[in-house]
């Protein structure tokens, strides 16, 4: 748009240029049709030749005047008319001066204040800070203000030197244009007079006029760019046409010299001024075809860049208003317990996307606006798989996640586990992660299975990563014990319990007192989930007996006494644990004392794992506290009724 705009500019100087060439020829005020046949047919008479009756762009005016091996194409009355246009235009160039004078006060002004740059610069970044700001701290670089109403103010004033620096920048594009199209006609004059300096056999002003046209046209170039406009700043100040030393005398002299020459005979006259004639409406001609052309071409250019901006609007419009059901979807299921209500809004415009979103029924805000990181991060995970779902329909079968939940709270992982598998149960999710807890998370939502887990442990040049697949703690423990590190794998026993055991907790809907500083202890865990799971085991008894149901009756009997004899014998191995953990004087166990502890916890999960290797989750309760429905397991191979009759 910029390079045709400006060529459109360059064209529309040229033919003006070329009009002046052609009128100045034969002294004439416009360049109607009626009054170009005139003063050509009033020459074709004086020779004899046919007169014209219509002109159209492509008419020899000067058909049948050459004689016969004459080439002249010198006329005395245009070339005195040529210079003294020269020097009228050298004289009083005042269209030039108030452009130079304009563009020379912007210019001076941005050299006053070279920071207003940096404000353009930053425009955008200040556009957006703004709206963010909800205390003394900086949205955009996190810097401690005394108040919000001081950091308001320095933005507001930032993006205020930046709207006056757009201005001051499109002053100076203005008045450069301006200027630059004057250089361009004077150019021009420059041209039409330079060839008489040979014909007056004065070829060292000719010489000089020639370098003359080269330096305007250098100049020209250097007005077309804000960058080199402000290089040009000394030249537009002092002298924006950089007059030769000795024009006035070039110019004295060549008019003079002309003024001497013989005037010539009525038919040289005649046949000189129709052939000079034909050559400057060729060149109106040619002037006139490439502006046609530039105009097209802007045209083309405009309607393409319109055109692109309104489909791609219009599609981008399209595919965002279909994901954007699916994208608050799938935030509402994330963060179904403090934004069940959640809904957004997907704008495309000018090559970007604006995202609003609700916040609390407050209103439409921008994510940064209000919601935490973890939410902005769940919120990207969502617009992906909204918008990689969308586009890619059924083809959308594998995906690779990288760190993309690092920072969502640890309730909304566990969820974001329920949607890849409600949601996308056909896709392949390669999942990555730093974070063990999240590893398992995904393992005890049924997200992942134990063998398609692979924990890596470091790597070398020589050998490169090295890791484990399908390896989970029990095996790490194992391996501790082994080589005798009782600690070590105690440690790891209790740490893994700590993460486990709220894993089971939650499925459960076990009781736990409740801690403000969510500091929960192993023991307040392992009580609840031990009394919640006897009780689960009472409602499926009392279940079976209310539908005299025999089967369920003796599987209820034979997991009760399971649950009282490693319910026993985990009570009896606390202690264990915690004494090793925490490095008491006491604790002085051998890994065949060990060995038991560990055996009896592995035991202890396992009443809460689903029997089937190919399940290998935790069961959970079906329905709400008070009005449980079914224990059972995600599989199915464990399948109680809690309802009674």
């Amino acid at each position: 748009m910029t390079k045709t705009s400006r060529e459109e500019n360059s064209t529309a100087t040229e033919v003006s240029s070329a009009e002046d060439g052609f009128r100045r020829h034969f002294d004439l005020v416009s360049l109607l049709e009626a009054e170009v046949l005139g003063a050509v047919n009033r020459h074709r008479g004086i020779l004899g030749l046919d007169l014209l009756e219509s002109l159209a762009p492509d008419t020899d005016l000067s058909a049948g005047a050459a004689a016969p091996g004459e080439q002249s194409h010198f006329n005395k009355a245009s070339a005195v008319q040529d210079i003294k246009a020269l020097s009228d235009f050298v004289q009083n160039h005042d269209e030039l001066a108030a452009a130079a004078d304009e563009l020379s006060s912007a210019l001076a002004e941005l050299e006053a204040n070279l920071s207003i740059l940096d404000a353009l610069k930053h425009r955008a970044l200040m556009e957006t800070g703004l709206p963010l700001i909800t205390d003394a701290t900086c949205p955009l670089c996190d810097l401690q203000w005394d108040d919000m109403a001081t950091l308001r103010a320095h933005l507001q004033s930032k993006l205020e030197r930046s709207e006056a620096a757009a201005a001051l920048q499109r002053r100076v594009q203005q008045a450069a244009t301006r200027a630059r199209n004057q250089v361009q006609r004077a150019r021009g004059l420059v041209q039409a007079s330079q060839p008489h300096a040979v014909t007056v056999e004065r070829s060292n002003d000719q010489a000089i006029l020639v370098d003359w046209i080269a330096d305007l046209a250098a100049f020209e170039a250097n007005m077309a760019t804000f960058e080199t406009i402000r290089e040009q700043a000394g030249r537009v100040r002092s002298d924006p046409l950089a007059l030769p030393a000795t024009l006035g005398q070039i110019l004295t002299d060549i008019a003079q010299a002309l003024d001497a020459l013989p005037d010539p005979s009525a038919t040289a006259n005649a046949r000189d001024a129709l052939t000079i004639a034909q050559e400057r409406w060729g060149r109106l001609r040619q002037a006139r075809a490439e502006r046609a052309k530039a105009v097209a071409a802007h045209n083309t250019a405009k309607a393409v860049y319109e055109t692109y901006n309104n489909v791609a609007d219009t599609a981008l419009t399209t595919l965002y208003k279909t994901v954007e059901d699916d994208f608050s979807d799938y935030y509402r299921r994330i963060n179904a317990d403090d934004e069940s209500s959640f809904k957004a809004g997907l704008a495309p415009s000018a090559g970007k996307l604006d995202l609003e979103v609700d916040f609390y029924g407050l209103g439409m805000f921008p994510p940064t606006a209000y919601h935490s990181e973890g939410h902005q991060d769940g919120m990207g995970v969502c617009l992906y798989l909204a918008l990689i779902g969308q586009l890619l329909q059924d083809n959308f079968r594998f995906a690779v996640l990288d760190d993309v939940v690092t920072s969502v709270d640890t309730n909304h992982r566990r969820q974001f586990c329920g949607l890849l598998n409600d949601v996308f149960p056909d896709v392949q999710f390669i999942i990555t992660t730093h974070d063990e807890v999240w590893a398992r998370q995904m393992q005890s939502s049924g997200l992942i299975s134990r063998q398609s887990k692979a924990q890596f442990h470091g790597w070398n040049v020589e050998r490169g990563p090295m890791y484990g697949q399908g390896q989970d703690f029990w095996e790490q423990i194992e391996a501790d014990l082994a080589n005798n590190d009782v600690p070590g794998a105690a440690h790891k026993l209790r740490r893994n319990l700590e993460a486990l055991i709220a894993d089971i907790a939650a499925p459960l809907q076990a009781k736990v007192i409740y801690r403000a500083d969510n500091n929960y202890e192993l023991g307040a865990f392992l009580d609840g989930v031990k009394g919640r799971y006897r009780d689960l085991l009472k409602k499926a008894k009392d279940s079976a007996n209310s539908w005299n149901n025999d089967a369920v009756k003796r599987q209820v009997a034979e997991l009760d006494a399971v649950r009282v004899q490693v319910v026993g014998a985990q009570d009896g191995e606390n202690w264990a644990i915690n004494a090793l953990v925490h490095n008491n004087d006491w604790a002085a166990m051998s890994k065949a004392d060990f060995a038991p502890v560990v055996t009896t916890f592995k035991e202890f999960l396992g009443l809460f794992t689903c029997s089937n290797v190919g399940c290998d989750g935790w069961i959970y309760v079906v329905g709400t506290p008070g009005g449980e429905e079914a224990l059972r397991c995600g599989c199915g191979a464990l399948n109680l009724n809690l309802r009674g009759k």
